[in-house]
Protein backbone atom coordinates (compact mmCIF):
# COMPACT_ATOMS: atom_id res chain seq x y z
CA UNK A 1 0.00 0.00 0.00
CA UNK A 2 1.49 3.01 -0.91
CA UNK A 3 0.88 6.80 1.26
CA UNK A 4 -1.34 8.11 -1.78
CA UNK A 5 -3.62 5.10 -1.55
CA UNK A 6 -3.48 6.02 2.43
CA UNK A 7 -4.33 8.44 2.32
CA UNK A 8 -6.81 8.82 -0.42
CA UNK A 9 -4.63 11.64 -2.67
CA UNK A 10 -1.69 12.16 -4.33
CA UNK A 11 -0.78 14.95 -1.28
CA UNK A 12 2.33 14.03 1.76
CA UNK A 13 1.00 13.72 4.91
CA UNK A 14 1.19 16.54 7.52
CA UNK A 15 3.74 15.53 10.29
CA UNK A 16 2.41 15.34 13.77
CA UNK A 17 3.78 16.73 16.70
CA UNK A 18 5.37 13.57 18.82
CA UNK A 19 4.55 14.79 22.04
CA UNK A 20 0.23 16.07 21.83
CA UNK A 21 -0.11 14.45 18.09
CA UNK A 22 -1.10 17.97 16.86
CA UNK A 23 -0.19 18.37 12.72
CA UNK A 24 2.59 20.70 12.81
CA UNK A 25 2.91 24.06 10.19
CA UNK A 26 5.98 25.05 11.40
CA UNK A 27 8.91 24.26 13.29
CA UNK A 28 7.42 24.52 16.42
CA UNK A 29 4.27 22.65 17.82
CA UNK A 30 1.27 25.44 17.63
CA UNK A 31 -0.25 23.29 20.62
CA UNK A 32 2.16 22.64 22.86
CA UNK A 33 4.83 24.50 22.14
CA UNK A 34 7.36 21.40 21.16
CA UNK A 35 9.85 22.00 18.54
CA UNK A 36 10.03 19.79 15.31
CA UNK A 37 13.36 18.88 15.41
CA UNK A 38 14.35 14.71 15.11
CA UNK A 39 16.30 13.88 18.11
CA UNK A 40 17.45 10.61 16.56
CA UNK A 41 20.26 12.31 14.76
CA UNK A 42 24.60 11.28 15.62
CA UNK A 43 25.76 11.83 18.64
CA UNK A 44 28.15 14.55 17.18
CA UNK A 45 25.32 16.33 15.56
CA UNK A 46 23.45 16.56 19.10
CA UNK A 47 26.96 17.52 21.03
CA UNK A 48 27.20 20.55 18.75
CA UNK A 49 23.58 21.43 18.55
CA UNK A 50 23.62 21.44 22.50
CA UNK A 51 26.99 23.11 22.86
CA UNK A 52 25.41 25.82 20.07
CA UNK A 53 22.32 26.53 22.38
CA UNK A 54 24.60 27.21 25.63
CA UNK A 55 27.35 29.41 23.73
CA UNK A 56 25.11 30.68 21.46
CA UNK A 57 26.67 33.86 19.67
CA UNK A 58 23.92 35.84 17.97
CA UNK A 59 23.30 39.69 17.44
CA UNK A 60 21.77 39.37 20.36
CA UNK A 61 24.80 38.57 22.59
CA UNK A 62 26.58 41.90 20.93
CA UNK A 63 23.51 43.84 21.47
CA UNK A 64 23.37 42.84 25.24
CA UNK A 65 27.09 43.37 25.73
CA UNK A 66 26.80 47.15 24.19
CA UNK A 67 23.78 47.71 26.48
CA UNK A 68 25.48 46.16 29.44
CA UNK A 69 28.68 48.32 29.51
CA UNK A 70 26.56 51.41 28.94
CA UNK A 71 23.45 51.25 30.68
CA UNK A 72 23.21 47.56 32.52
CA UNK A 73 20.30 48.99 34.63
CA UNK A 74 18.33 49.67 31.80
CA UNK A 75 19.02 46.10 30.21
CA UNK A 76 18.23 44.31 33.27
CA UNK A 77 14.67 46.52 33.38
CA UNK A 78 13.19 45.93 30.00
CA UNK A 79 14.58 42.20 30.47
CA UNK A 80 12.33 41.82 33.89
CA UNK A 81 9.35 43.83 32.14
CA UNK A 82 9.53 41.05 29.73
CA UNK A 83 11.19 42.47 26.43
CA UNK A 84 13.54 39.21 25.85
CA UNK A 85 13.40 38.06 22.48
CA UNK A 86 16.45 40.92 21.81
CA UNK A 87 18.60 40.65 25.18
CA UNK A 88 20.49 37.22 25.81
CA UNK A 89 19.23 35.68 28.96
CA UNK A 90 20.86 36.98 32.28
CA UNK A 91 21.63 33.33 33.81
CA UNK A 92 23.40 32.84 30.39
CA UNK A 93 25.48 35.76 30.31
CA UNK A 94 26.45 35.14 33.54
CA UNK A 95 27.43 31.42 32.90
CA UNK A 96 29.27 32.60 29.89
CA UNK A 97 31.40 35.71 31.61
CA UNK A 98 32.34 33.46 34.77
CA UNK A 99 33.86 30.44 32.21
CA UNK A 100 35.82 33.35 30.49
CA UNK A 101 37.26 34.55 34.15
CA UNK A 102 38.11 31.44 35.45
CA UNK A 103 40.06 30.64 32.42
CA UNK A 104 41.65 34.12 32.11
CA UNK A 105 42.66 33.50 35.54
CA UNK A 106 44.39 30.07 34.71
CA UNK A 107 45.98 31.72 30.98
CA UNK A 108 47.28 34.12 33.15
CA UNK A 109 49.34 32.39 35.46
CA UNK A 110 46.74 33.45 38.59
CA UNK A 111 45.88 31.32 41.56
CA UNK A 112 42.77 32.04 42.41
CA UNK A 113 43.72 30.53 46.14
CA UNK A 114 47.36 30.16 46.90
CA UNK A 115 49.68 28.39 49.58
CA UNK A 116 52.43 30.29 49.56
CA UNK A 117 55.41 29.23 52.14
CA UNK A 118 58.62 29.88 53.70
CA UNK A 119 61.38 28.91 53.76
CA UNK A 120 61.50 28.37 50.28
CA UNK A 121 62.18 24.63 48.91
CA UNK A 122 65.71 26.16 47.66
CA UNK A 123 66.90 27.87 51.14
CA UNK A 124 65.84 24.37 52.45
CA UNK A 125 67.41 22.38 50.19
CA UNK A 126 70.09 24.65 49.84
CA UNK A 127 71.36 23.56 53.53
CA UNK A 128 73.28 26.24 53.91
CA UNK A 129 75.06 26.16 57.69
CA UNK A 130 75.37 30.14 57.96
CA UNK A 131 71.51 29.83 56.92
CA UNK A 132 70.65 27.22 59.22
CA UNK A 133 72.35 29.30 62.47
CA UNK A 134 70.75 32.33 61.76
CA UNK A 135 67.22 30.26 61.54
CA UNK A 136 67.80 28.62 64.68
CA UNK A 137 68.98 31.60 66.71
CA UNK A 138 65.45 33.21 65.58
CA UNK A 139 63.51 30.27 66.89
CA UNK A 140 65.67 30.39 70.36
CA UNK A 141 64.68 34.20 70.14
CA UNK A 142 61.18 33.74 70.07
CA UNK A 143 61.03 31.19 72.40
CA UNK A 144 62.83 33.59 75.02
CA UNK A 145 60.36 36.36 74.52
CA UNK A 146 58.49 37.12 77.46
CA UNK A 147 55.49 35.74 75.14
CA UNK A 148 57.10 31.92 75.47
CA UNK A 149 56.98 29.73 72.53
CA UNK A 150 54.20 31.34 70.27
CA UNK A 151 51.46 29.07 68.57
CA UNK A 152 52.72 26.79 66.08
CA UNK A 153 56.54 27.56 66.57
CA UNK A 154 56.54 24.18 69.26
CA UNK A 155 55.61 22.13 65.97
CA UNK A 156 58.10 20.58 63.59
CA UNK A 157 61.65 19.36 63.04
CA UNK A 158 64.76 22.19 63.69
CA UNK A 159 66.15 23.54 60.98
CA UNK A 160 69.24 21.21 60.02
CA UNK A 161 69.28 18.00 58.13
CA UNK A 162 65.80 16.67 59.84
CA UNK A 163 64.34 18.72 57.02
CA UNK A 164 65.00 16.61 54.14
CA UNK A 165 64.10 13.12 53.97
CA UNK A 166 66.11 10.23 52.28
CA UNK A 167 64.05 10.85 49.40
CA UNK A 168 64.82 14.34 49.24
CA UNK A 169 60.95 15.59 50.29
CA UNK A 170 60.68 18.95 52.53
CA UNK A 171 59.49 18.07 56.23
CA UNK A 172 57.56 20.56 58.24
CA UNK A 173 59.99 22.94 60.32
CA UNK A 174 59.69 25.14 63.18
CA UNK A 175 60.04 28.11 61.52
CA UNK A 176 57.58 27.55 58.49
CA UNK A 177 55.87 30.26 57.69
CA UNK A 178 52.10 29.56 55.26
CA UNK A 179 49.80 31.94 54.11
CA UNK A 180 46.72 31.02 51.78
CA UNK A 181 45.75 34.22 49.85
CA UNK A 182 43.60 35.07 46.85
CA UNK A 183 44.66 35.88 43.43
CA UNK A 184 48.78 35.35 43.35
CA UNK A 185 50.97 34.92 40.67
CA UNK A 186 54.23 32.43 40.84
CA UNK A 187 54.98 28.44 41.40
CA UNK A 188 53.11 26.90 44.20
CA UNK A 189 54.87 26.39 47.39
CA UNK A 190 56.74 22.56 47.60
CA UNK A 191 54.79 20.43 49.82
CA UNK A 192 55.84 19.83 53.33
CA UNK A 193 55.91 16.27 54.98
CA UNK A 194 53.88 16.65 58.44
CA UNK A 195 54.05 13.68 60.37
CA UNK A 196 51.23 12.50 63.32
CA UNK A 197 53.14 14.25 66.06
CA UNK A 198 53.53 17.55 64.10
CA UNK A 199 50.17 17.49 63.03
CA UNK A 200 48.74 16.68 66.71
CA UNK A 201 50.75 19.77 67.90
CA UNK A 202 49.62 22.12 65.08
CA UNK A 203 45.62 20.67 66.00
CA UNK A 204 46.57 21.61 70.23
CA UNK A 205 48.01 25.04 68.91
CA UNK A 206 45.53 26.42 66.76
CA UNK A 207 42.92 25.06 69.32
CA UNK A 208 45.02 26.85 71.73
CA UNK A 209 43.45 30.18 70.37
CA UNK A 210 40.38 29.20 69.37
CA UNK A 211 40.45 27.99 66.60
CA UNK A 212 37.86 25.36 65.35
CA UNK A 213 39.48 21.35 64.55
CA UNK A 214 38.11 21.97 60.50
CA UNK A 215 40.83 25.06 60.65
CA UNK A 216 43.45 22.65 61.63
CA UNK A 217 42.17 19.99 58.92
CA UNK A 218 42.47 22.36 56.33
CA UNK A 219 45.97 24.03 57.35
CA UNK A 220 47.90 20.37 57.76
CA UNK A 221 45.93 19.71 54.16
CA UNK A 222 47.06 23.20 52.82
CA UNK A 223 50.95 22.11 54.47
CA UNK A 224 51.32 18.77 53.16
CA UNK A 225 49.39 19.27 49.67
CA UNK A 226 49.55 22.78 48.60
CA UNK A 227 48.93 22.31 44.86
CA UNK A 228 45.92 19.94 45.67
CA UNK A 229 44.82 22.58 47.78
CA UNK A 230 44.89 25.27 45.41
CA UNK A 231 43.19 23.39 42.80
CA UNK A 232 40.23 21.98 45.25
CA UNK A 233 39.77 25.37 46.46
CA UNK A 234 39.68 27.11 43.03
CA UNK A 235 36.97 24.44 41.74
CA UNK A 236 34.99 25.11 44.89
CA UNK A 237 35.56 28.83 44.41
CA UNK A 238 34.63 28.79 40.84
CA UNK A 239 31.17 27.12 42.49
CA UNK A 240 30.34 29.89 45.08
CA UNK A 241 30.38 32.93 43.28
CA UNK A 242 26.99 32.09 42.45
CA UNK A 243 26.58 32.94 46.33
CA UNK A 244 28.05 36.58 45.13
CA UNK A 245 24.95 36.62 42.77
CA UNK A 246 22.09 35.33 45.94
CA UNK A 247 23.82 38.32 48.40
CA UNK A 248 23.42 41.01 46.55
CA UNK A 249 20.15 39.86 45.35
CA UNK A 250 18.87 39.64 48.73
CA UNK A 251 20.35 42.82 49.57
CA UNK A 252 18.64 44.46 47.18
CA UNK A 253 15.46 42.49 48.04
CA UNK A 254 15.85 43.82 51.25
CA UNK A 255 16.06 47.80 50.45
CA UNK A 256 13.71 47.22 47.27
CA UNK A 257 11.11 44.68 49.28
CA UNK A 258 7.68 45.57 47.18
CA UNK A 259 9.52 44.09 43.99
CA UNK A 260 9.35 40.17 43.18
CA UNK A 261 12.88 38.57 44.21
CA UNK A 262 13.31 37.27 40.15
CA UNK A 263 13.26 40.77 39.75
CA UNK A 264 16.47 41.67 41.88
CA UNK A 265 17.90 38.35 40.78
CA UNK A 266 17.95 39.26 37.09
CA UNK A 267 19.58 42.84 38.03
CA UNK A 268 22.50 40.80 39.99
CA UNK A 269 23.35 38.64 37.34
CA UNK A 270 23.54 41.36 34.94
CA UNK A 271 25.48 43.42 37.48
CA UNK A 272 28.07 40.12 38.04
CA UNK A 273 28.15 39.38 34.13
CA UNK A 274 30.14 43.52 33.95
CA UNK A 275 31.84 43.21 37.53
CA UNK A 276 33.68 39.72 36.74
CA UNK A 277 35.68 41.08 33.24
CA UNK A 278 36.39 44.53 35.20
CA UNK A 279 37.93 42.89 38.23
CA UNK A 280 39.91 40.67 35.58
CA UNK A 281 41.30 43.32 33.66
CA UNK A 282 42.31 44.81 37.11
CA UNK A 283 44.22 41.78 38.33
CA UNK A 284 46.05 41.07 34.89
CA UNK A 285 46.72 44.75 35.09
CA UNK A 286 48.24 44.85 38.58
CA UNK A 287 49.99 41.12 38.56
CA UNK A 288 51.84 42.73 35.11
CA UNK A 289 52.88 46.31 36.26
CA UNK A 290 54.05 44.52 39.97
CA UNK A 291 56.58 45.72 41.83
CA UNK A 292 57.81 48.15 39.53
CA UNK A 293 54.65 49.93 39.29
CA UNK A 294 52.98 50.41 42.62
CA UNK A 295 51.91 53.81 41.85
CA UNK A 296 50.38 52.78 39.04
CA UNK A 297 48.45 49.94 40.86
CA UNK A 298 47.20 51.45 43.93
CA UNK A 299 45.62 53.81 40.96
CA UNK A 300 44.72 50.74 38.83
CA UNK A 301 42.92 49.79 42.33
CA UNK A 302 41.05 53.30 43.24
CA UNK A 303 39.65 53.70 40.14
CA UNK A 304 38.16 50.35 39.95
CA UNK A 305 36.91 50.71 43.18
CA UNK A 306 35.34 54.00 42.01
CA UNK A 307 34.22 52.36 38.36
CA UNK A 308 32.47 49.55 40.80
CA UNK A 309 30.44 52.03 43.13
CA UNK A 310 29.45 54.30 40.37
CA UNK A 311 28.47 50.85 37.98
CA UNK A 312 26.10 50.42 41.69
CA UNK A 313 25.01 53.59 41.97
CA UNK A 314 23.53 54.10 37.94
CA UNK A 315 22.39 50.18 37.67
CA UNK A 316 20.00 51.29 41.14
CA UNK A 317 18.61 54.46 39.55
CA UNK A 318 18.21 52.76 36.10
CA UNK A 319 16.48 49.25 37.36
CA UNK A 320 14.43 51.11 40.68
CA UNK A 321 14.32 54.37 39.56
CA UNK A 322 15.81 55.55 42.73
CA UNK A 323 19.22 55.85 44.19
Amino acid sequence: MTKSETFGNDAAPAEACANCGQALDGPFCGQCGQSSTEIRRPILVLATDTIGDIFVWDGRFLSTLRALFSRPGTLARAYADGQRARWTPPIRLYLLVSLAFFTAMSLGGIRVIAVDASPSAETVRNQDPAAQAERRERIEAARASPGGEPGMRACGVMPGPDELTAEGQLVYAVDTNFSITLMQTGATSDARLVNAETEACMHEALASVGMPPMIGLLAVEAVSDPAGFEARSGAAAAQAVILMVIALALINFAVHPRRKLIEHVILSLYLHAILLPGFALTLLLTHTLGSQGNAAVIAIAIGAQGAQLFLFWISDRQFYGSS
